[in-house]
Protein backbone atom coordinates (compact mmCIF):
# COMPACT_ATOMS: atom_id res chain seq x y z
CA UNK A 1 0.00 0.00 0.00
CA UNK A 2 1.46 3.22 -0.94
CA UNK A 3 0.11 6.80 -0.26
CA UNK A 4 0.94 10.49 0.54
CA UNK A 5 2.14 11.89 3.84
CA UNK A 6 2.87 15.43 4.33
CA UNK A 7 4.32 17.03 1.61
CA UNK A 8 6.29 14.44 -0.08
CA UNK A 9 5.81 11.31 -1.82
CA UNK A 10 7.03 8.43 0.40
CA UNK A 11 5.99 5.22 0.13
CA UNK A 12 4.81 2.69 3.37
CA UNK A 13 5.62 -1.02 3.82
CA UNK A 14 2.95 -2.11 5.94
CA UNK A 15 5.00 -3.54 9.10
CA UNK A 16 4.40 -6.68 10.82
CA UNK A 17 2.81 -6.17 14.30
CA UNK A 18 4.79 -7.12 17.31
CA UNK A 19 3.55 -9.81 19.71
CA UNK A 20 2.34 -7.15 22.61
CA UNK A 21 0.77 -5.38 19.61
CA UNK A 22 -1.20 -8.19 18.06
CA UNK A 23 -2.76 -9.28 21.79
CA UNK A 24 -3.73 -6.06 21.73
CA UNK A 25 -5.70 -5.90 18.86
CA UNK A 26 -6.81 -9.21 19.89
CA UNK A 27 -8.45 -7.81 22.85
CA UNK A 28 -9.73 -4.86 21.07
CA UNK A 29 -11.93 -7.64 18.24
CA UNK A 30 -12.94 -8.73 21.30
CA UNK A 31 -14.10 -5.76 23.17
CA UNK A 32 -15.69 -4.40 19.63
CA UNK A 33 -17.54 -7.67 18.89
CA UNK A 34 -18.74 -8.13 22.39
CA UNK A 35 -21.73 -7.94 21.86
CA UNK A 36 -22.02 -10.46 19.21
CA UNK A 37 -20.32 -12.76 21.62
CA UNK A 38 -22.44 -12.30 24.47
CA UNK A 39 -25.90 -12.81 22.30
CA UNK A 40 -24.04 -15.72 20.24
CA UNK A 41 -23.24 -17.39 23.63
CA UNK A 42 -26.36 -16.13 25.08
CA UNK A 43 -28.01 -18.16 22.07
CA UNK A 44 -26.01 -21.46 22.63
CA UNK A 45 -26.93 -21.95 26.22
CA UNK A 46 -30.69 -20.97 25.64
CA UNK A 47 -29.93 -23.61 22.70
CA UNK A 48 -28.57 -26.56 25.17
CA UNK A 49 -30.98 -25.63 28.19
CA UNK A 50 -34.19 -26.22 25.65
CA UNK A 51 -32.68 -29.41 24.02
CA UNK A 52 -31.94 -30.67 27.47
CA UNK A 53 -35.86 -30.18 28.39
CA UNK A 54 -36.80 -31.71 25.37
CA UNK A 55 -34.82 -34.60 25.57
CA UNK A 56 -36.44 -37.92 27.88
CA UNK A 57 -35.33 -38.52 31.18
CA UNK A 58 -32.97 -41.22 31.64
CA UNK A 59 -32.40 -42.53 35.28
CA UNK A 60 -29.36 -44.55 36.81
CA UNK A 61 -29.02 -46.91 39.19
CA UNK A 62 -25.93 -48.42 40.65
CA UNK A 63 -25.11 -51.54 42.89
CA UNK A 64 -21.32 -51.90 44.19
CA UNK A 65 -20.05 -55.00 44.07
CA UNK A 66 -16.66 -56.40 46.76
CA UNK A 67 -14.56 -59.41 45.01
CA UNK A 68 -12.33 -61.04 47.24
CA UNK A 69 -9.12 -62.41 46.70
CA UNK A 70 -9.71 -66.40 45.57
CA UNK A 71 -9.05 -69.26 48.28
CA UNK A 72 -6.05 -70.14 46.16
CA UNK A 73 -4.34 -67.10 46.20
CA UNK A 74 -5.29 -66.90 50.13
CA UNK A 75 -3.98 -69.97 50.61
CA UNK A 76 -0.75 -68.31 48.95
CA UNK A 77 -0.65 -65.80 51.34
CA UNK A 78 -2.33 -62.27 52.04
CA UNK A 79 0.17 -60.49 49.97
CA UNK A 80 -0.08 -62.53 46.97
CA UNK A 81 -3.58 -62.87 46.63
CA UNK A 82 -4.65 -60.61 43.44
CA UNK A 83 -7.86 -60.07 41.93
CA UNK A 84 -8.04 -59.85 38.10
CA UNK A 85 -10.80 -57.25 37.76
CA UNK A 86 -10.84 -57.49 34.09
CA UNK A 87 -12.05 -60.75 34.11
CA UNK A 88 -14.56 -60.62 36.51
CA UNK A 89 -16.04 -57.44 34.92
CA UNK A 90 -16.18 -60.21 31.53
CA UNK A 91 -17.76 -62.58 33.51
CA UNK A 92 -20.22 -60.16 35.11
CA UNK A 93 -21.43 -59.27 31.18
CA UNK A 94 -21.25 -62.19 30.25
CA UNK A 95 -24.05 -64.15 28.33
CA UNK A 96 -24.45 -66.98 31.44
CA UNK A 97 -25.40 -63.99 33.57
CA UNK A 98 -27.22 -62.60 31.19
CA UNK A 99 -29.84 -65.61 30.77
CA UNK A 100 -29.71 -65.58 34.21
CA UNK A 101 -31.64 -62.34 34.49
CA UNK A 102 -33.72 -62.59 31.92
CA UNK A 103 -34.93 -65.64 33.43
CA UNK A 104 -35.36 -63.82 36.57
CA UNK A 105 -36.77 -60.21 35.51
CA UNK A 106 -38.20 -60.90 32.47
CA UNK A 107 -34.93 -59.20 30.25
CA UNK A 108 -31.20 -58.42 29.78
CA UNK A 109 -30.91 -54.86 29.41
CA UNK A 110 -27.33 -54.22 28.93
CA UNK A 111 -25.65 -52.86 32.05
CA UNK A 112 -21.88 -51.26 32.47
CA UNK A 113 -19.22 -52.27 34.85
CA UNK A 114 -17.20 -50.30 35.40
CA UNK A 115 -13.62 -51.29 38.15
CA UNK A 116 -12.99 -48.36 40.89
CA UNK A 117 -9.24 -47.37 40.61
CA UNK A 118 -7.39 -49.31 42.97
CA UNK A 119 -9.91 -51.06 44.69
CA UNK A 120 -11.37 -54.77 44.26
CA UNK A 121 -14.47 -53.21 43.50
CA UNK A 122 -17.39 -53.63 40.69
CA UNK A 123 -20.16 -51.01 40.26
CA UNK A 124 -22.80 -51.71 37.94
CA UNK A 125 -24.80 -49.06 36.03
CA UNK A 126 -27.56 -49.61 34.81
CA UNK A 127 -30.09 -47.15 32.81
CA UNK A 128 -33.72 -46.38 32.09
CA UNK A 129 -36.41 -43.92 31.68
CA UNK A 130 -38.07 -45.30 34.77
CA UNK A 131 -36.07 -45.00 38.03
CA UNK A 132 -37.84 -48.20 39.71
CA UNK A 133 -36.88 -50.00 36.69
CA UNK A 134 -32.66 -48.75 36.59
CA UNK A 135 -32.27 -49.88 40.18
CA UNK A 136 -33.95 -53.36 39.67
CA UNK A 137 -31.72 -53.95 36.62
CA UNK A 138 -28.87 -53.42 38.01
CA UNK A 139 -29.51 -54.99 41.69
CA UNK A 140 -30.24 -58.08 39.13
CA UNK A 141 -27.26 -58.36 37.44
CA UNK A 142 -25.50 -57.90 40.49
CA UNK A 143 -27.21 -60.92 42.70
CA UNK A 144 -27.10 -62.80 38.97
CA UNK A 145 -23.37 -62.63 39.01
CA UNK A 146 -22.66 -63.49 42.46
CA UNK A 147 -25.04 -66.61 42.16
CA UNK A 148 -23.47 -67.51 38.62
CA UNK A 149 -19.94 -67.57 40.28
CA UNK A 150 -21.52 -69.55 43.37
CA UNK A 151 -22.86 -72.33 40.85
CA UNK A 152 -19.94 -72.03 38.85
CA UNK A 153 -17.38 -72.17 42.42
CA UNK A 154 -19.89 -75.50 43.77
CA UNK A 155 -19.88 -76.84 40.15
CA UNK A 156 -16.19 -77.23 39.55
CA UNK A 157 -15.64 -78.13 43.01
CA UNK A 158 -18.06 -80.75 43.12
CA UNK A 159 -16.37 -82.38 40.03
CA UNK A 160 -13.08 -81.98 41.17
CA UNK A 161 -14.10 -83.55 44.60
CA UNK A 162 -15.33 -86.65 42.34
CA UNK A 163 -12.74 -87.20 40.96
CA UNK A 164 -10.51 -87.43 43.67
CA UNK A 165 -12.92 -89.98 45.24
CA UNK A 166 -12.67 -91.75 42.60
CA UNK A 167 -9.24 -91.96 43.12
CA UNK A 168 -9.66 -93.13 46.28
CA UNK A 169 -11.86 -95.98 45.65
CA UNK A 170 -9.41 -98.39 43.79
CA UNK A 171 -6.74 -97.81 46.76
CA UNK A 172 -9.48 -98.46 49.25
CA UNK A 173 -10.01 -102.13 47.42
CA UNK A 174 -6.04 -102.81 47.95
CA UNK A 175 -5.66 -101.51 50.98
CA UNK A 176 -8.62 -104.16 52.16
CA UNK A 177 -6.43 -106.66 50.36
CA UNK A 178 -3.35 -106.16 51.91
CA UNK A 179 -5.17 -105.99 55.54
CA UNK A 180 -7.24 -108.98 55.13
CA UNK A 181 -3.48 -111.09 54.25
CA UNK A 182 -2.75 -109.70 57.78
CA UNK A 183 0.62 -111.42 59.82
CA UNK A 184 0.89 -113.77 56.35
CA UNK A 185 2.03 -110.59 54.78
CA UNK A 186 5.59 -109.65 54.50
CA UNK A 187 7.83 -107.09 54.85
CA UNK A 188 7.26 -105.46 51.23
CA UNK A 189 3.10 -105.88 51.39
CA UNK A 190 3.75 -103.90 54.64
CA UNK A 191 5.65 -100.84 53.10
CA UNK A 192 2.72 -101.38 49.90
CA UNK A 193 -0.08 -100.91 52.68
CA UNK A 194 1.40 -97.90 54.33
CA UNK A 195 2.28 -95.83 51.04
CA UNK A 196 -1.90 -96.62 50.02
CA UNK A 197 -2.42 -95.57 53.33
CA UNK A 198 -0.67 -92.40 52.64
CA UNK A 199 -2.27 -91.48 49.69
CA UNK A 200 -5.52 -92.08 50.81
CA UNK A 201 -5.14 -89.87 53.45
CA UNK A 202 -3.45 -86.86 51.09
CA UNK A 203 -6.33 -87.52 48.31
CA UNK A 204 -9.11 -87.17 51.32
CA UNK A 205 -6.90 -84.21 52.43
CA UNK A 206 -7.05 -82.30 48.61
CA UNK A 207 -10.88 -83.08 49.02
CA UNK A 208 -11.16 -81.21 52.36
CA UNK A 209 -9.09 -78.02 50.82
CA UNK A 210 -11.20 -78.08 48.09
CA UNK A 211 -14.49 -78.22 50.05
CA UNK A 212 -13.29 -75.68 51.85
CA UNK A 213 -12.04 -73.33 48.71
CA UNK A 214 -15.46 -73.60 46.90
CA UNK A 215 -17.13 -72.69 49.90
CA UNK A 216 -14.85 -69.07 50.11
CA UNK A 217 -15.33 -68.95 46.46
CA UNK A 218 -18.79 -69.48 46.37
CA UNK A 219 -19.09 -66.67 49.09
CA UNK A 220 -15.74 -64.25 47.80
CA UNK A 221 -18.49 -61.83 46.13
CA UNK A 222 -20.61 -59.55 48.23
CA UNK A 223 -22.95 -56.60 47.56
CA UNK A 224 -21.86 -53.63 49.64
CA UNK A 225 -24.30 -51.18 48.21
CA UNK A 226 -27.18 -52.03 46.73
CA UNK A 227 -28.85 -50.48 43.92
CA UNK A 228 -31.39 -47.91 45.48
CA UNK A 229 -34.18 -45.67 43.35
CA UNK A 230 -32.47 -42.44 41.37
CA UNK A 231 -34.37 -39.58 42.57
CA UNK A 232 -33.18 -37.82 39.82
CA UNK A 233 -32.32 -38.07 36.31
CA UNK A 234 -28.50 -38.47 35.14
CA UNK A 235 -29.83 -37.15 31.88
CA UNK A 236 -30.10 -34.59 30.45
CA UNK A 237 -28.52 -32.39 33.71
CA UNK A 238 -29.94 -29.03 32.76
CA UNK A 239 -26.83 -27.33 34.82
CA UNK A 240 -24.18 -29.47 32.82
CA UNK A 241 -25.87 -28.99 29.73
CA UNK A 242 -26.21 -25.07 30.49
CA UNK A 243 -22.85 -25.07 31.30
CA UNK A 244 -21.64 -26.70 27.55
CA UNK A 245 -23.59 -24.60 25.63
CA UNK A 246 -22.01 -21.52 27.49
CA UNK A 247 -18.49 -22.97 27.10
CA UNK A 248 -19.52 -24.18 23.15
CA UNK A 249 -21.09 -20.31 22.83
CA UNK A 250 -18.38 -18.70 24.03
CA UNK A 251 -16.12 -20.39 22.11
CA UNK A 252 -18.36 -20.01 18.65
CA UNK A 253 -18.57 -16.39 19.46
CA UNK A 254 -14.65 -15.70 19.82
CA UNK A 255 -14.06 -17.65 16.34
CA UNK A 256 -17.61 -15.67 14.87
CA UNK A 257 -16.00 -12.82 16.19
CA UNK A 258 -12.37 -13.28 14.46
CA UNK A 259 -13.83 -14.84 11.29
CA UNK A 260 -16.12 -11.40 11.04
CA UNK A 261 -13.26 -9.26 12.09
CA UNK A 262 -10.72 -10.70 9.05
CA UNK A 263 -13.79 -10.41 6.51
CA UNK A 264 -14.86 -6.56 7.74
CA UNK A 265 -12.55 -4.21 7.43
CA UNK A 266 -14.31 -1.55 8.74
CA UNK A 267 -12.59 1.22 10.43
CA UNK A 268 -14.00 1.99 14.41
CA UNK A 269 -10.79 3.21 15.79
CA UNK A 270 -7.38 4.75 15.88
CA UNK A 271 -5.64 1.71 15.83
CA UNK A 272 -7.97 0.95 13.11
CA UNK A 273 -6.41 3.60 10.95
CA UNK A 274 -2.99 3.16 11.72
CA UNK A 275 -3.61 -0.94 10.28
CA UNK A 276 -5.28 0.29 7.17
CA UNK A 277 -2.54 2.98 6.68
CA UNK A 278 0.21 3.00 8.84
CA UNK A 279 2.20 6.22 9.17
CA UNK A 280 -0.62 8.25 8.25
CA UNK A 281 -1.58 10.55 11.41
CA UNK A 282 -5.03 10.98 12.99
CA UNK A 283 -5.70 14.56 13.33
CA UNK A 284 -8.39 14.20 15.41
CA UNK A 285 -11.35 12.09 17.21
CA UNK A 286 -14.93 13.06 16.86
CA UNK A 287 -17.12 11.44 19.02
CA UNK A 288 -20.58 9.89 17.68
CA UNK A 289 -23.33 12.42 17.93
CA UNK A 290 -26.66 11.22 17.65
CA UNK A 291 -28.43 14.35 16.34
CA UNK A 292 -26.30 14.38 13.12
CA UNK A 293 -27.78 11.28 11.48
CA UNK A 294 -30.58 13.65 10.52
CA UNK A 295 -28.97 15.46 7.20
CA UNK A 296 -32.08 17.26 6.99
CA UNK A 297 -30.58 19.26 10.30
CA UNK A 298 -26.87 19.79 10.07
CA UNK A 299 -25.90 20.54 13.44
CA UNK A 300 -23.11 22.73 14.22
CA UNK A 301 -21.80 21.76 17.74
CA UNK A 302 -19.22 24.43 17.88
CA UNK A 303 -22.00 26.93 18.19
CA UNK A 304 -24.70 25.25 19.31
CA UNK A 305 -22.81 23.46 22.32
CA UNK A 306 -19.79 24.87 22.62
CA UNK A 307 -18.64 23.25 26.26
CA UNK A 308 -20.07 19.61 24.67
CA UNK A 309 -17.67 16.65 23.78
CA UNK A 310 -17.82 17.25 20.16
CA UNK A 311 -16.76 20.75 20.46
CA UNK A 312 -13.69 19.70 22.39
CA UNK A 313 -12.92 17.43 20.06
CA UNK A 314 -13.37 19.71 17.28
CA UNK A 315 -11.33 22.31 19.15
CA UNK A 316 -8.16 19.79 19.72
CA UNK A 317 -8.65 19.15 15.88
CA UNK A 318 -7.55 22.81 15.39
CA UNK A 319 -4.49 22.41 17.68
CA UNK A 320 -3.60 19.26 15.49
CA UNK A 321 -4.14 21.68 12.11
CA UNK A 322 -2.20 24.50 13.45
CA UNK A 323 0.13 22.54 14.79
CA UNK A 324 0.62 21.50 10.79
CA UNK A 325 1.70 25.37 9.88
CA UNK A 326 4.50 25.30 11.98
CA UNK A 327 7.12 23.71 9.10
CA UNK A 328 5.52 24.93 5.98
CA UNK A 329 2.81 28.10 5.28
CA UNK A 330 -0.42 26.70 5.38
CA UNK A 331 -3.27 28.77 3.65
CA UNK A 332 -5.24 25.89 2.32
CA UNK A 333 -6.76 22.91 3.49
CA UNK A 334 -8.91 20.34 1.61
CA UNK A 335 -11.26 18.43 3.46
CA UNK A 336 -12.55 15.21 1.64
CA UNK A 337 -13.53 11.65 2.26
CA UNK A 338 -13.86 8.66 0.35
CA UNK A 339 -17.29 7.85 -0.06
CA UNK A 340 -20.77 9.75 1.29
CA UNK A 341 -21.89 10.26 4.31
CA UNK A 342 -18.83 9.89 5.97
CA UNK A 343 -19.30 13.54 8.25
CA UNK A 344 -16.98 15.58 6.10
CA UNK A 345 -18.77 18.44 5.91
CA UNK A 346 -19.49 18.78 8.88
CA UNK A 347 -16.40 18.08 10.24
CA UNK A 348 -15.29 21.52 7.97
CA UNK A 349 -18.27 23.41 9.06
CA UNK A 350 -17.45 22.91 12.75
CA UNK A 351 -13.41 23.15 12.34
CA UNK A 352 -13.96 26.35 10.40
CA UNK A 353 -15.79 27.84 13.37
CA UNK A 354 -13.29 26.63 15.79
CA UNK A 355 -10.45 27.90 13.77
CA UNK A 356 -12.45 31.28 13.24
CA UNK A 357 -12.94 31.11 17.13
CA UNK A 358 -9.43 31.26 17.46
CA UNK A 359 -8.43 34.30 16.55
CA UNK A 360 -8.34 33.57 12.33
CA UNK A 361 -9.72 34.69 9.28
CA UNK A 362 -11.06 31.48 7.64
CA UNK A 363 -12.61 31.35 4.96
CA UNK A 364 -14.85 28.06 3.78
CA UNK A 365 -14.86 27.30 -0.40
CA UNK A 366 -17.47 24.79 -1.50
CA UNK A 367 -16.09 22.74 -4.31
CA UNK A 368 -18.95 20.31 -4.04
CA UNK A 369 -20.60 21.38 -7.13
CA UNK A 370 -22.66 18.16 -6.94
CA UNK A 371 -24.32 17.96 -3.43
CA UNK A 372 -23.51 21.15 -1.73
CA UNK A 373 -24.60 21.44 2.00
CA UNK A 374 -21.94 23.28 3.80
CA UNK A 375 -24.19 26.53 3.28
CA UNK A 376 -26.83 24.84 5.43
CA UNK A 377 -25.01 24.49 8.38
CA UNK A 378 -24.10 28.26 8.48
CA UNK A 379 -27.88 29.54 7.51
CA UNK A 380 -26.54 30.74 4.56
CA UNK A 381 -28.19 31.04 0.69
CA UNK A 382 -26.63 29.26 -2.23
CA UNK A 383 -28.19 31.18 -4.95
CA UNK A 384 -24.58 32.39 -5.57
CA UNK A 385 -20.73 31.32 -4.74
CA UNK A 386 -18.15 29.89 -6.35
CA UNK A 387 -19.78 29.02 -9.87
CA UNK A 388 -21.40 32.66 -10.25
CA UNK A 389 -17.66 33.88 -9.97
CA UNK A 390 -15.93 31.53 -12.14
CA UNK A 391 -18.72 32.52 -15.13
CA UNK A 392 -17.85 36.09 -14.17
CA UNK A 393 -21.35 36.67 -13.38
CA UNK A 394 -20.09 38.55 -9.79
CA UNK A 395 -16.59 39.32 -7.92
CA UNK A 396 -15.10 37.05 -5.27
CA UNK A 397 -16.17 39.70 -2.59
CA UNK A 398 -19.34 40.43 -3.51
CA UNK A 399 -19.81 36.31 -3.82
CA UNK A 400 -18.32 36.40 0.41
CA UNK A 401 -20.72 35.86 2.59
CA UNK A 402 -20.20 36.53 6.12
CA UNK A 403 -21.48 33.57 8.87
CA UNK A 404 -24.26 35.19 11.61
CA UNK A 405 -22.42 35.43 14.97
CA UNK A 406 -19.34 34.65 13.46
CA UNK A 407 -17.11 38.03 12.41
CA UNK A 408 -13.67 36.02 10.84
CA UNK A 409 -15.90 33.45 9.38
CA UNK A 410 -16.98 33.36 5.48
CA UNK A 411 -18.35 31.39 3.05
CA UNK A 412 -17.79 31.00 -0.79
CA UNK A 413 -21.17 28.81 -1.71
CA UNK A 414 -21.24 26.46 -4.35
CA UNK A 415 -23.51 28.39 -6.07
CA UNK A 416 -25.59 26.98 -9.24
CA UNK A 417 -25.07 23.62 -9.89
CA UNK A 418 -23.05 23.73 -13.38
CA UNK A 419 -23.26 20.95 -16.10
CA UNK A 420 -19.98 19.53 -15.88
CA UNK A 421 -18.40 20.11 -12.27
CA UNK A 422 -14.93 18.08 -13.15
CA UNK A 423 -13.92 20.22 -15.95
CA UNK A 424 -14.90 23.57 -13.99
CA UNK A 425 -13.20 22.80 -10.91
CA UNK A 426 -10.48 21.48 -13.29
CA UNK A 427 -9.60 24.89 -14.95
CA UNK A 428 -7.39 28.03 -14.32
CA UNK A 429 -10.18 30.30 -13.70
CA UNK A 430 -10.35 27.89 -10.31
CA UNK A 431 -6.90 27.96 -9.57
CA UNK A 432 -7.45 31.99 -9.28
CA UNK A 433 -10.15 32.32 -7.30
CA UNK A 434 -8.27 30.07 -4.87
CA UNK A 435 -5.48 32.01 -4.73
CA UNK A 436 -7.38 35.57 -4.17
CA UNK A 437 -9.08 33.79 -1.01
CA UNK A 438 -6.07 32.87 -0.25
CA UNK A 439 -5.08 36.13 0.17
CA UNK A 440 -7.96 37.69 1.67
CA UNK A 441 -7.63 35.30 4.53
CA UNK A 442 -5.23 33.53 7.07
CA UNK A 443 -7.06 29.73 6.25
CA UNK A 444 -9.04 28.68 3.00
CA UNK A 445 -10.87 25.09 4.21
CA UNK A 446 -11.86 23.83 0.59
CA UNK A 447 -15.20 21.18 1.06
CA UNK A 448 -14.92 18.63 -2.02
CA UNK A 449 -16.94 15.79 -2.97
CA UNK A 450 -15.87 12.11 -1.40
CA UNK A 451 -12.73 11.01 -3.48
CA UNK A 452 -14.17 7.44 -4.88
CA UNK A 453 -17.41 8.29 -6.79
CA UNK A 454 -16.42 11.19 -8.55
CA UNK A 455 -13.03 12.97 -9.67
CA UNK A 456 -13.48 16.41 -8.33
CA UNK A 457 -11.38 15.73 -4.92
CA UNK A 458 -8.76 14.75 -6.93
CA UNK A 459 -8.78 17.59 -9.55
CA UNK A 460 -8.59 20.03 -6.52
CA UNK A 461 -5.81 18.00 -4.15
CA UNK A 462 -2.78 19.06 -6.34
CA UNK A 463 -3.97 22.97 -5.87
CA UNK A 464 -3.90 23.32 -2.17
CA UNK A 465 -1.69 23.15 0.74
CA UNK A 466 -2.93 20.22 2.44
CA UNK A 467 -6.10 17.21 2.59
CA UNK A 468 -7.43 16.31 5.51
CA UNK A 469 -9.16 12.20 4.62
CA UNK A 470 -12.52 12.05 6.51
CA UNK A 471 -13.46 8.63 7.85
CA UNK A 472 -16.33 7.46 9.26
CA UNK A 473 -16.01 4.58 11.94
CA UNK A 474 -18.39 1.95 11.37
CA UNK A 475 -18.73 2.53 7.96
CA UNK A 476 -15.36 3.59 6.24
CA UNK A 477 -13.43 0.65 4.76
CA UNK A 478 -9.80 -0.13 5.20
CA UNK A 479 -10.39 -0.86 1.33
CA UNK A 480 -11.69 2.10 0.65
CA UNK A 481 -9.31 4.28 2.56
CA UNK A 482 -6.42 2.41 1.06
CA UNK A 483 -8.03 3.28 -2.30
CA UNK A 484 -8.32 6.85 -1.07
CA UNK A 485 -5.13 7.47 -0.44
CA UNK A 486 -3.71 5.70 -3.60
CA UNK A 487 -5.64 7.96 -5.95
CA UNK A 488 -4.46 11.18 -3.72
CA UNK A 489 -1.20 10.13 -4.16
CA UNK A 490 -1.32 9.55 -8.35
CA UNK A 491 -1.66 13.39 -8.69
CA UNK A 492 1.05 13.75 -5.74
CA UNK A 493 -1.87 15.11 -3.31
CA UNK A 494 -0.38 16.44 0.07
CA UNK A 495 -2.64 14.32 2.56
CA UNK A 496 -1.30 15.42 6.43
CA UNK A 497 -3.57 13.52 7.83
CA UNK A 498 -6.93 11.78 9.08
CA UNK A 499 -9.53 12.29 11.05
CA UNK A 500 -11.91 9.82 12.34
CA UNK A 501 -15.77 10.99 12.66
CA UNK A 502 -18.57 9.02 15.24
CA UNK A 503 -16.81 7.65 17.31
CA UNK A 504 -18.75 5.76 19.97
CA UNK A 505 -16.68 5.96 23.04
CA UNK A 506 -14.84 9.55 23.39
CA UNK A 507 -13.13 8.63 26.95
CA UNK A 508 -10.91 6.07 25.33
CA UNK A 509 -9.47 9.05 23.17
CA UNK A 510 -9.80 12.11 25.28
CA UNK A 511 -6.41 14.24 24.76
CA UNK A 512 -5.34 17.01 27.04
CA UNK A 513 -3.34 19.54 25.56
CA UNK A 514 -1.21 20.78 28.43
CA UNK A 515 2.45 21.14 29.42
CA UNK A 516 4.16 22.19 32.24
CA UNK A 517 5.93 25.38 32.35
CA UNK A 518 9.78 25.42 34.28
CA UNK A 519 8.01 26.14 36.92
CA UNK A 520 5.69 23.36 36.69
CA UNK A 521 2.62 25.40 36.37
CA UNK A 522 0.15 23.57 33.85
CA UNK A 523 -0.94 25.90 30.95
CA UNK A 524 -3.20 25.20 27.88
CA UNK A 525 -2.56 25.73 24.93
CA UNK A 526 -3.49 28.98 23.04
CA UNK A 527 -4.37 30.33 19.33
CA UNK A 528 -1.66 32.84 20.48
CA UNK A 529 1.28 29.57 20.90
CA UNK A 530 1.39 29.23 17.57
CA UNK A 531 2.98 31.28 14.71
CA UNK A 532 0.59 32.96 12.00
CA UNK A 533 -0.51 31.22 9.02
CA UNK A 534 0.16 33.75 6.82
CA UNK A 535 4.04 33.72 8.61
CA UNK A 536 6.18 34.76 5.63
CA UNK A 537 3.54 35.77 3.58
CA UNK A 538 1.55 39.14 3.01
CA UNK A 539 -0.46 40.58 5.25
CA UNK A 540 -3.98 39.17 4.67
CA UNK A 541 -6.26 41.29 2.65
CA UNK A 542 -9.66 43.18 4.06
CA UNK A 543 -12.96 42.19 2.54
CA UNK A 544 -14.08 45.81 2.72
Amino acid sequence: MTYVLGYDLPVLAHPSLPAESQLLAYGRTLWRRKWAIILVTVVATLAAVAFAKLQTPIYQATATLLIQPSASGQAAGASSATVNINDEIQQLEGTPVQALVRERIGAAPPVAATAVLNTDTIVVAATSTDPTRAAKVANAYAQAYIDQRRTEALTGAAAATNDLQSKIGPLQTQINMLQAAGSRSSITSQAQLTSLLQQQSLLEQQITTLQLASALNANSVTIIHPATVPRAPSSPSLLRDALLGLAAGLVLGIALAFLRERLDDTITTKEDVGSAAPGLPVLGLIPDVAAWKDKSKPELASVTHPQSAAAEAYKSLRTSVQFLGLDRPLRSLQVTSPKSSEGKTTTLANLAVALAGAGLRVAVMCCDLRRPRIHKFYGLSNSVGLTSVLLGDIGLSQALQQVPGQERLFLLASGPEPPNPSELLSGQRTVDVLGSLCRLVDLVLVDTPPVLPVTDAVVIAPRVDATVVVISAGVTTARDLSRTLELLAQVKAPVVGAVLNGVLSESRYSYRYEYTSTNGAHTKASPESFPAYGQGREPAARLD
